[in-house]
């Protein structure tokens, strides 16, 4: 996904400012739970972005939505967008700020797919699977559950993709029998 160039200064000032007042976890807790907001509310992200929507509107409700149980330097953010018309910045600069976060302390994060749910101790199996792969012990883990692929799973790290499904080993056989 491409982001505009505002939202990435933003970022770098936002994320130095957090470091030298010793507040960047609770931001990067702050940007997390923001992030889940513009995902779980993508009309959130389209008003935002809307050029018709009076300005007021849109710094009434971005402080309604973060008004509690945010932190003060987040609340500053808000503030500082709201007076510079930028708020449309906002989902950009949660998802930049999460990964940037994620890089600085090194946390590697993995897409695993599977046909069913798993419980605690297979997501325990894929976390260590993970670990030998990446060689990093700092992981987090998003599950997601896809029928399609009838048993087995496919660990996505970034650009390295492990398909151990059985599609993908159905797949992998109808390629040889048409070659």
């Amino acid at each position: 996904m491409k982001h505009p160039k505002a939202a990435k200064r933003y970022v770098k000032a936002l994320f130095e400012l957090a470091r030298s007042q010793k507040g960047l976890d609770a931001l990067a807790d702050d940007m997390k739970k923001a992030a889940r907001i513009f995902d779980a509310h993508p009309e959130l992200v389209k008003f935002l972005g809307n050029p018709v929507v009076n300005h007021s509107g849109k710094v009434e409700a971005v402080r309604k939505i973060f008004a509690e149980g945010f932190s003060p330097l987040f609340g500053r953010l808000i503030n500082m967008l709201a007076a510079r018309k930028r708020l449309e910045l906002m989902p950009d600069i949660a998802e930049l700020f999460n990964r940037h976060y994620k890089k600085f302390r090194g946390i590697v994060e993995a897409d695993v797919t599977v046909a069913v749910p798993v419980d605690e101790k297979m997501k325990e199996v894929f976390a260590r699977k993970v670990k030998e792969i990446s060689g990093k012990d700092n992981i987090e883990l998003h599950f997601h559950v896809n029928p399609e692929i009838i048993g087995g799973y496919i660990i996505q790290i970034g650009d390295l993709r492990v398909d151990d499904s059985v599609q993908g080993k159905l797949r992998k056989i109808k390629q040889k029998l048409n070659v």
